[in-house]
């Protein structure tokens, strides 16, 4: 066995004894890598990312939280993109490393060959605890396209800062298009004039200016 493929395993291992029944207990299947709770409207993804560099002794990883709600981004996007058919947490409209809701930030993990056996119990125990105090909390936060909808139209709160999008123009489009689908056409209108109203530069002009084009609150 190479010692890509013996990190590997022991990083499988680590999420099927620690992370798996909880996720499973909380209404979520395995597809792949990625963990999927299918809620009808949303659905809460999670998923490691393993580190750019990492070497044949050595590999780093992390943990990915994601809101996927179909057709939002391709709609925002427009003519010629395409929805992934088995999307990751990083495809979700709402998106964030868990770690990033706690007070101790990002968390990474780094398995190498040269580690004991109860290496993989600590790692295994610490993703555990992250998955119930910042994961799990994060995904029940968004059960329905209106939760999603209402956090998009708000002000960010402090402890939320890190969850992508960070900009507000793809929030206030995301939002727009969740409210019409809703059948609430005055919020959908209220967030695509507080985009029309800024005085400073846009993130994306054109891919803006040609939203708007085609957009209409009023459509049915």
């Amino acid at each position: 066995m190479t010692p890509e493929r013996a990190l590997r395993d022991r990083r499988n291992y680590i999420f099927k004894t620690w992370v798996t029944p909880t996720l499973q207990a909380a209404g979520f299947k395995k597809r792949g890598i990625v963990y999927v709770r299918d809620l009808g409207s949303v659905q809460h993804l999670f998923n490691h990312e393993t580190g750019k560099i990492n070497t044949a002794g050595k590999s780093s990883f992390t943990t990915n939280c994601g809101i996927h709600v179909p057709g939002v981004r391709v709609l925002y996007w427009g003519p010629g993109s395409v929805e992934s058919k088995a999307p990751q947490a990083a495809d979700g409209i709402l998106n964030v490393r868990p770690g990033m809701l706690t007070p101790t930030g990002d968390r990474w993990w780094e398995l190498t060959s040269s580690d004991g056996p109860e290496k993989d119990d600590e790692v295994g125990q610490e993703l555990l605890r992250l998955v119930e105090v910042a994961a799990l909390p994060f995904f029940d936060r968004f059960r329905d396209e209106r939760a999603v909808a209402e956090f998009c139209s708000q002000p960010r709160k402090k402890e939320d800062r890190f969850i992508d999008p960070r900009e507000d123009t793809f929030e206030l489009f995301f939002a727009a298009i969740l409210w019409k689908r809703l059948g609430c056409k005055d919020k959908c209108r209220e967030c695509i004039e507080r985009e029309r109203s800024k005085t400073k530069k846009r993130y994306g002009a054109k891919t803006d200016e040609a939203f708007f084009a085609r957009f209409s609150c009023d459509d049915d």
